[in-house]
């Protein structure tokens, strides 16, 4: 909500100093009109200036949105939260388990009937990218549901690129 009104001040801004750029008159005289109504009120322009302060301050100090995410499920005892990055780890596992895999980065969105997994990988050469890819969403979808109880409802594949198979070095 902060940034939101933050944005929408840079934008009126910004078409304030178009304006005087491009020589309409008005928004010069206004400026010139508020600095001096500032020079003459310090006690009002200090107050202002302690409230754009305390917002700009806001900005640093309020919570990151979505840095510690964690999906919810229940166990007979009560709830259990998984935190983002277990279920990566569980999904890059998974995943790595398969041969012919090489790199894999996910990210997760919760959605009404659960969860949806976008795979992003690295394949070796020769792979058959449907077939692997078949196998990838069944082992992720198998995994996450069997460690956590959270319903996998999609596991989206995106192959990012293929890498040749490296070769064991014999002496």
């Amino acid at each position: 909500m902060v940034a939101y009104a933050l944005g929408c001040l840079l934008i009126i801004g910004a078409l304030w100093l178009l304006a005087m750029a491009t020589g309409w008159g008005l928004p010069y005289l206004l400026s010139v009109q508020g600095l001096e109504w500032f020079k003459a009120n310090p006690w009002e322009s200090a107050f202002v200036a302690g409230i754009l302060l305390l917002l700009g301050l806001l900005l640093f100090v309020r919570p990151r949105e979505g840095t510690d995410r964690a999906f919810l499920t229940s166990s007979k005892g009560g709830e259990v939260r998984i935190s983002q990055d277990a279920l990566q780890e569980i999904i890059a596992r998974s995943a790595m388990v398969l041969t012919g895999v090489r790199q894999v980065q996910s990210s997760l969105r919760e959605r009404e009937t659960g969860l949806q997994i976008m795979v992003s990988c690295q394949f070796e050469q020769g792979v058959l990218i449907p077939q692997m890819s078949e196998e990838l969403q069944a082992k992720v979808k198998q995994d996450v549901e069997l460690y956590t109880g959270i319903l996998v409802t999609e596991v989206k594949v995106l192959v990012r690129s293929l890498e040749k198979a490296r070769s064991a070095r014999v002496r």
